[in-house]
């Protein structure tokens, strides 16, 4: 019976630690997390050291009346916001949301 409360335990906290959000310390520390919009993160971080933006390309299937499929290309917005606390941390946003918090080297 233990091993049965065991197993679930294991299960519940794995499944709670893939669900979390990826969050970041802003400099002036506010806390940001992935599925926050651009407008929020800004409103609540400074400035970032270095910032950068693409279009990046995405294939979406749109499926027509008779059920067929068709596959197109669209083009997504893409930032990056860099900063510079010691070690790098960018923040990547797609259409506006936080999709990734990367966790660089150290910075200079």
């Amino acid at each position: 019976m233990k091993w049965i409360f065991t197993i679930i335990a294991v299960g519940i906290a794995l499944s709670a630690n893939l669900a979390s959000a990826d969050n970041f310390r802003c400099p002036n520390d506010n806390i940001v997390s992935t599925g926050d919009s651009i407008s929020t993160v800004a409103s609540k971080c400074d400035s970032p050291d270095f910032s950068f933006k693409r279009e990046e390309p995405m294939t979406v299937v749109d499926t027509r009346d008779d059920g067929s499929t068709r596959p197109r290309t669209i083009y997504v917005e893409v930032q990056e916001w860099t900063y510079n606390q010691g070690l790098s941390h960018t923040l990547i946003f797609r259409n506006g949301i936080l999709t990734e918090v990367r966790f660089g080297g150290f910075a200079k």
